[in-house]
């Protein structure tokens, strides 16, 4: 299964970490493997580095830091579906947690607005 490759977006708004700044060659050393293993675990959907217009891979520091998990989760025996599969489990609970957070953010703004007062509890304390 092909995925079209990410492109630089021209003005796009994206934070330092997901910006793409480091070539293939300098990413392999970061994290200590082969370019080649970097291109295969592209092409089994573990991760997709933005393209230049030339084709270039570009990694963010994003990429690296799932690249360094990937690393970590395959020398525990994990194989490429499994690792697929927690890294997009992992992905769901950060969008989960960030949709709780601005919950709780605007509840708290609700609760100033009308001089209301209500608790919640909370699981990850």
């Amino acid at each position: 299964m092909r995925r079209k490759p990410r492109r630089l977006a021209q003005n796009a708004r994206v934070s330092d970490a997901s910006l793409p700044k480091y070539t293939i060659g300098v990413v392999s050393q970061l994290v200590g493997m082969p370019p080649q293993m970097l291109r295969r675990y592209e092409e089994a959907g573990l991760l997709e580095p933005a393209r230049q217009a030339g084709k270039n891979r570009l990694y963010s520091d994003e990429d690296v830091s799932v690249l360094k998990e990937i690393a970590e989760l395959y020398e525990q025996g994990v194989n490429a579906v499994g690792i697929r599969y927690i890294i997009q489990m992992r992905r769901q609970v950060t969008v989960l947690q960030q949709e709780v957070n601005d919950v709780r953010q605007t509840l708290v703004r609700y609760q100033e607005e009308h001089h209301v007062e209500a608790t919640f509890h909370t699981t990850d304390e």
